[in-house]
């Protein structure tokens, strides 16, 4: 600060020269930067790096400001002209960019800038940068601008640093696999062009032995009497009479493999195959498999070839064109056939295609070939192609490789031949189109991508994934309004430590293996991990505790079963810890920390061998008996009562229309939260009887009110989700016939979340009520998740601002942006807007400058029974709000 006011006294404000092609982002840079008390300073603006270059020259600033994304010269290029001008190699740059890669901030550190700031940035944070570079050049020490960057340079280094072994090891991995997808092309390729059986097992077999880890390889197929008869053979001799064991190895030999070939569900021979060591590796296993494939769909071909030429002897000429069509057809069974007319409009597209390519038949009939069939690297490759080969009148078949588009963005690589088939008078009837689909052959590549972020030995995903996974469902909690909990339970085994000192970790490892696969069965629709060395994670959302103590005990009893390594019978003793979000904690490593203390109780009790890490919720499970009991006899003993809320014009006078809201008078208890008995009601079912009841208790008290000369106004009923069906129109209209009130004065209120469940089914529900005129709102907008498209179809008459945007609306920027885009929105679509939860003075002032049309809250009235209601609608208006 004493640099500053050194400076003011020295020369007066900094010149700081702004590079923003934007002239919104522009004017509020230089904005930002002129009203520094701290830093005075004059900012003049330049549109692009040109002009910005030029300014500096006629008068040299203290500081420069750039964009890096900007026309004719970008930031990087500004920032190299400033440092070669010798004249202005001195002045400071700072960088400002939406990219934040890595490349992009090594690239900024190359250009030579000073500082580099990703957008959106804090004003306060771009005021205090800009003050350390310019009171560091005052301060005449030159290297003070730099040290803004010191920290992201050394960071970058230690990375490059620390991801050199890694890089080093996954090009060496992705190395071998490219050998060995090409080795697997190579074998597609040579098993297309062969024809007959021995030709199949030679060609595979010629390409196949240059597998490095390969001593020798047969291929053997079942002669008419039953023995086997070796197709053709390879290296070493292989020993083909060998039966495979449950795990492929032949016989007690773990250096052999005997790889059946299957067409479906029949065997058509066998691929041995013997390693040069002692056994194969696991994705040598793979590959090998991969090939033996291949090679029995060419097997299944070749011998469908040979008889479909016994057919075409005994054909007539008569039936020739459809003798060509139906023997390529069966002749490629097993392959992705595609044939096309002579202008290129699909006729044939078999299931192959569409498992691979991901069209329907009915989809890609009549279309033409190069609208299905899109090269990712060349769209028309296939359009140039046809071209092509129409136009030759011998064309040899054409073969195209590559990767190829699906409709869902996805690729598949596929190796294509193409052949022209003529009628007898020598003109073209079709084109046909066969293809090897060999994407499979590339699981190898999504083993590389998964193997940072998953445990090398139980397969499971490990804590990174397991902490980004519980984030999401954090927020699904969130977003359901505490409606489920998130349970994060921790499992361990009592007798791991002992076995594995008994019997080595390859034993640990097994068992561990086997626990996973058992977590993965009976917790399939949650999230399971690796957490520690023998120890599993589980993420579950469920209704409540009492949900996850079951789910505990479905856990125990997987893991509980005896495991078998080497013939001996073992029991592990599992035991598990629960943490619950947010009761027991919000960031992971408090959760982690609870479930491991309760993990630790359940270890060294007995019994059920779980435990929560707050005691009181096993307790919570009695209560919530209690409370589930009395809840089902309280409509027949008229302990449930209605109480409304008025809905007041924005101006704070006038009551418009009012809220039904459900209270429960427990003879014991007092009134019950509706926190705590609504929920409740939803997942016993028991909301449904309650809704209809609400539904005529309401209606029927609007019709009393009316008889006694008040001036009744609209009330709204909220809709449980479980009410949303095709029953609700027949129940509303009951309901009002029985009471005998006009459909304008009620409105049935669904939630956000309730109406997008099944869109569709909403809008046509909807319609039909609105038919009838009732009035229809969507409540708690914003708390989930919206298609606009459908709500702009919703026939509804107003949106409910949920009270979460209303709450912090004085202090929270962000909630007054979200409340005046809502209010935007909706008066866009006709639709009026109610605040819910205004309880302040300040709240009713901005939500009336932002144009809302009604607002509800403590600020006027909390919801009150009846009789306090119809005096409120006696008096016609609110009393001023204080």
């Amino acid at each position: 600060m004493t640099t500053t006011h050194k400076r003011e006294n020295a020369r007066g404000p900094y010149e700081i020269l702004v590079a923003e092609d934007s002239p919104t982002q522009a004017e509020h840079l230089a904005r930002v930067l002129a009203h520094d008390p701290d830093c005075p300073a004059r900012v003049r603006v330049a549109a692009d790096g040109e002009a910005a270059l030029r300014m500096a020259r006629e008068m040299a600033p203290d500081l420069v400001v750039s964009d890096i994304a900007m026309p004719r010269m970008d930031g990087y290029a500004l920032c190299r002209a400033l440092k070669d001008d010798a004249a202005l190699a001195a002045v400071p740059v700072l960088l400002l960019t939406r990219l934040t890669t890595l490349q992009d901030i090594v690239r900024s550190l190359e250009a030579g800038a000073d500082g580099f700031l990703p957008k959106p940035y804090d004003a306060g944070q771009l005021r205090d940068r800009v003050r350390r570079i310019l009171q560091g050049r005052d301060a005449g020490d030159p290297a003070r601008p730099l040290e803004v960057m010191a920290d992201e340079r050394r960071r970058i280094y230690e990375l490059l640093v620390a991801t050199h072994e890694d890089t080093q090891r996954l090009n060496t991995d992705l190395a071998r696999m490219v050998d060995s997808l090409a080795l697997l092309s190579r074998i597609a390729g040579a098993l297309n062009e062969a024809a007959g059986e021995t030709d199949v097992a030679r060609a595979a077999l010629d390409h196949l032995i240059r597998l490095p880890a390969l001593a020798g390889a047969a291929i053997c197929t079942a002669a008419p009497d039953g023995a086997a008869r070796v197709l053709a053979q390879r290296g070493e001799e292989p020993v083909p009479g060998a039966r495979a064991g449950a795990d492929g190895c032949a016989g007690d030999d773990p250096a052999q493999l005997c790889l059946p070939l299957l067409a479906g569900t029949r065997r058509l021979g066998e691929l041995h195959v013997r390693a040069r060591h002692d056994a194969f590796s696991n994705e040598e296993r793979e590959l090998l498999a991969g090939v033996a494939q291949q090679v029995a769909l060419a097997l299944e071909r070749a011998r469908l070839y040979t008889r479909a030429e016994a057919l075409v002897v005994e054909r007539t000429n008569a039936l020739r064109s459809e003798r060509n069509r139906l023997s390529a057809i069966v002749e490629t069974a097993g392959t992705l056939v595609l044939m096309t007319d002579p202008e290129g409009r699909i006729v044939t597209f078999n299931r192959a295609c569409e498992e691979s390519l991901g069209w329907r038949a009915a989809q890609a009939m009549g279309r033409h070939y190069w609208e299905v069939v899109r090269g990712a690297a060349d769209p028309e490759v296939v359009r140039h192609m046809f071209a092509g080969l129409a136009g030759d009148a011998q064309p040899q078949p054409q073969r195209l490789q590559g990767e190829w588009v699906t409709p869902d963005g996805g690729t598949r690589s596929i190796v294509w031949t193409h052949t022209l088939l003529r009628r007898e008078d020598g003109c073209v009837e079709f084109v046909l189109g066969t293809g090897i689909d060999v994407t499979a052959l590339r699981g190898a590549e999504q083993r590389l991508h998964y193997a940072s972020n998953y445990d090398a030995v139980t397969g499971l995903p490990n804590r990174d994934l397991l902490r980004d996974r519980l984030r999401q469902l954090k927020a699904q909690v969130q977003a359901q309004a505490g409606r489920r909990v998130l349970g994060f339970m921790l499992v361990r085994f009592g007798r791991m430590a002992l076995i594995r000192e008994a019997l080595g970790p390859g034993a640990e490892q097994a068992l561990l293996q086997e626990a996973a696969a058992r977590l993965r069965e009976v917790a399939s629709q949650d999230m399971v991990a690796s957490f520690s060395e023998g120890a599993f994670a589980l993420a579950l959302l469920r209704t409540d505790a009492d949900e996850l103590a079951a789910s505990a005990r479905r856990v125990l009893a997987a893991l509980g079963q005896p495991y078998r390594y080497q013939h001996d019978e073992f029991h592990l003793d599992p035991s598990v810890g629960i943490a619950i979000y947010p009761n027991d904690g919000v960031a992971y490593d408090t959760l982690a920390r609870g479930a491991e203390t309760a993990l630790r109780q359940a270890a060294d009790g007995v019994g059920q061998r779980y435990a929560f890490y707050r005691p009181e919720l096993n307790r919570d499970a009695n209560e919530r008996f209690k409370l589930e009991n009395a809840l089902r006899r309280a409509l027949e003993r008229e302990e449930l009562e209605l109480h409304y809320q008025p809905q007041i014009a924005v101006d704070g006078k006038s009551i418009v229309s009012a809220e039904a809201l459900l209270r429960w008078r427990h003879p014991e208890r007092g009134l019950v939260p509706p926190n705590d008995f609504i929920p409740l009601a939803e997942e016993t079912g028991l909301i449904v009887e309650m809704g209809e009841w609400v539904l005529h208790k309401v209606c029927c008290q609007l019709q009393a009110w009316r008889r006694a000369g008040l001036p009744v106004v609209p009330v709204a009923v909220n809709l449980s989700a479980h009410q949303f069906d095709e029953r609700i129109v027949g129940t509303v209209r009951r309901v009002l016939d029985d009471c005998g009130l006009e459909p304008g004065l009620l409105e049935l209120e669904l939630t956000e979340s309730a109406s997008m469940a099944d869109a569709d089914k909403s809008i046509a529900l909807l319609a039909r009520l609105k038919g009838m005129g009732i009035r229809l709102a969507i409540d708690d907008f914003g708390t989930g998740y919206s298609n606009l498209n459908y709500l702009k179809r919703f026939p509804v008459d107003r949106l409910k601002l949920d009270r979460s945007f209303v709450r912090d609306l004085e202090t929270d920027a962000d909630d007054l942006a979200i409340a005046r885009a809502v209010v935007a929105m909706a008066h866009g679509l006709r639709l009026s807007v109610v605040a819910e939860g205004v309880e302040t003075a300040g709240q009713l002032a901005l939500l009336a400058d932002l144009g809302c049309d009604l607002v509800q809250g403590w600020l006027f009235s909390r919801a009150v029974p009846a009789e306090e209601f119809a005096r409120l609608l006696a008096a016609g208006q609110m009393p001023a709000a204080a």
